[in-house]
């Protein structure tokens, strides 16, 4: 911040009679001048507290002349929320490294990153803020009634209020602003996991979902070693040493049905019937074979090479096997894509990302899709989604085609922002217990830091975002991994801290979308940087113009973001290109 702004920052004190204003304002000077006596990275700090003053204290300014009035009352407290966020991460602000690329202008402007142009600025801008408008219904529906402790009704003046909202938007924008300034996990909880359990908004959602030949849920066992706390960096390297007895009686069951309580729930999707009419004992004897040591003596080595040369995986069983017309060795599915969905790591389900997941089958040739719904935080947190996620990543590569015409050729892991976190993980995992390793990778806006201290300039820029504000993003970092001081500087938990000798065994073919107008933008082209420093020369980072987070979900049939089905179309087509 130049010494001209700072001299503003006093000028907006003196004008005003607001004493919020006043307090905390005073506040950010002090801290900015007991920043400016520290020692640390000053290049950095000037540029984020220019973001600051472009991006908030204008407003500040502006509203300061305004009328004393409700509406203005909300806005500022929203503009002097973000002031209170800026005033705790300063201290750590100027704690980032000096060799930050942040402090190079031109840190974008490099030969793997590519900006994306989709549509004119101002049109994207337009149907984001059609979009927002339900955003912003959906905060001020969910905020109704909550003073009620009966759900009837709670339920009866939330449908009073939403005919309310919906004829007066600019009351709506006004309740779901109050809201955001200070989110709770509560409310984050009840807005994100509606389109899950409101059977209203479920149906509504199903309507505009495309139609595929087979959709069908199954439930997965746990065979393999766990991810706890206790062997994060602790484990068994052969992990695929599964007692002969176990295999059995968990592996060799029905799907179809749960099981019991631990079971993992899957949804696989894909444009072609793939179950198997009748699973041979064959088929599970050389599942047997392949992964229990002690009785065939199977070496290690031998394993690893067959699983990593497709046309040999699990000794030929695929080629062997009858599909549902009888005919031996056709309609063999050579794709697999296996995704991981997101939602902050508290929300969200493999159904509530169907919007884009659908369109994949219908126009991805050979390919199954496998979606998990992993258990959410704050009541399930770290690492065990990473655990089911691992789970049902090792099921598929060594059990799926005892059950599905498949020989997985080709495994293409996906993830979307928090599913982001956890694919990284799992291709983490499967490099250091030797497992196979998925052949490419595609993240969308991922979350690959989740230190909230290291700050980067998209926190700061998008401050305002509809989706993922900043309150809103602490929170779910906060659930996730229950203030546990020392992990968020772990590799499994921030991506970003890969250790140099694994991300060389990252695979080649390695793409990650993010939108221009992201929160998680900067985290995305940081490890992008990090990944070439550290020998992965052909990973790839795409920009979208304008877009903000989670845009894949902004696709829909009616009323979407016609930039984000644009954007969609293109991930399909780098999908397409992995394809085999």
């Amino acid at each position: 911040m130049t010494e001209e702004e700072f001299i503003n920052i006093t000028a907006i004190i003196q004008k005003t009679n607001n004493q919020k204003i006043i307090q905390t304002l005073n506040q950010f000077k002090s801290t900015i001048e007991k920043v400016n006596t520290q020692d640390g990275n000053k290049i950095f700090v000037k540029k984020c507290l220019n973001i600051v003053y472009n991006d908030v204290l204008s407003k500040i300014d502006e509203l300061s002349d305004m009328e004393d009035n409700r509406g203005n009352q909300i806005k500022l407290a929203f503009e002097l929320e973000k002031i209170k966020k800026i005033i705790e991460m300063l201290p750590y602000i100027n704690k980032k490294p000096k060799n930050t690329i942040f402090n190079d202008e031109e840190y974008m402007n490099i030969p793997n990153i590519e900006i994306i142009k989709l549509d004119e600025s101002e049109r994207i801008k337009q149907q984001l803020r059609n979009f927002y408008q339900k955003i912003s219904l959906g905060h001020a529906y969910i905020n109704s009634g909550k003073q009620y402790q009966s759900q009837v009704m709670q339920c009866v003046v939330r449908n009073l209020k939403a005919l309310y909202y919906l004829s007066n938007q600019e009351e709506t924008n006004l309740a779901a602003t109050e809201i955001i300034t200070n989110p709770t996990l509560e409310h984050a909880l009840q807005l994100w996991r509606i389109i899950d359990e409101s059977k209203i908004v479920k149906a509504g959602y199903k309507i505009q979902l495309e139609q595929v030949k087979l959709k069908k849920i199954i439930y997965i066992p746990r065979l393999f070693n766990q991810i706890t706390l206790d062997t994060l960096h602790h484990f068994n390297k052969n992990s695929t040493d599964i007692p002969k007895n176990l295999l059995y009686q968990v592996a060799f069951r029905s799907i179809r049905k749960k099981q019991n309580d631990y079971d993992i729930r899957v949804r696989v999707m894909c444009n072609k019937q793939i179950f198997k009419q009748k699973i041979t004992n064959q088929d599970f004897a050389q599942i047997v074979r392949n992964l229990t040591k002690s009785e065939f003596q199977i070496q290690r080595s031998q394993h690893i090479q067959q699983l990593q040369q497709p046309s040999n995986f699990f000794g030929g069983c695929c080629v062997s096997s009858r599909n549902e017309i009888g005919e031996i060795g056709l309609n063999i599915m050579q794709n697999i894509i296996i995704h991981i969905h997101g939602g902050g790591f508290i929300s969200m389900s493999s159904f509530s990302h169907q919007s884009y997941t659908r369109k994949w089958v219908n126009q991805l040739s050979n390919t199954v899709v496998f979606s998990i719904d992993y258990r959410l935080a704050p009541e399930n947190p770290f690492p065990l989604a990473l655990d089911d996620c691992w789970q049902y990543y090792m099921w598929i590569i060594h059990f799926s085609s005892a059950y599905f015409n498949i020989c997985p050729k080709n495994i293409i892991l996906i993830g979307d922002s928090a599913g982001g976190n956890l694919a990284l993980g799992i291709l983490i995992r499967s490099i250091e217990t030797n497992q196979r390793i998925p052949d490419k990778i595609i993240l969308q806006y991922p979350a690959v830091n989740l230190n909230l201290c290291d700050v980067v300039p998209s926190n700061l820029k998008s401050m305002n975002d509809q989706m993922i504000p900043m309150g809103l993003l602490m929170l779910c970092r906060q659930s996730y991994l229950k203030n546990q001081s020392d992990l968020p500087n772990d590799y499994y938990a921030s991506p970003i801290q890969t250790p140099q000798e694994i991300i060389k065994q990252f695979p080649k073919d390695f793409v990650i979308f993010v939108g221009q107008d992201d929160v998680l933008l900067d985290n995305s082209v940081e490890f992008v940087h990090y990944c070439k420093d550290n020998g992965l020369d052909n990973i790839k980072l795409k920009v979208f113009e304008s877009l903000p987070h989670g845009f894949q979900n902004m696709g829909m049939r009616s009323n979407g973001v016609i930039a984000a089905e644009s954007a969609n179309r293109q991930i399909i087509e780098q999908i397409k290109e992995f394809i085999v």
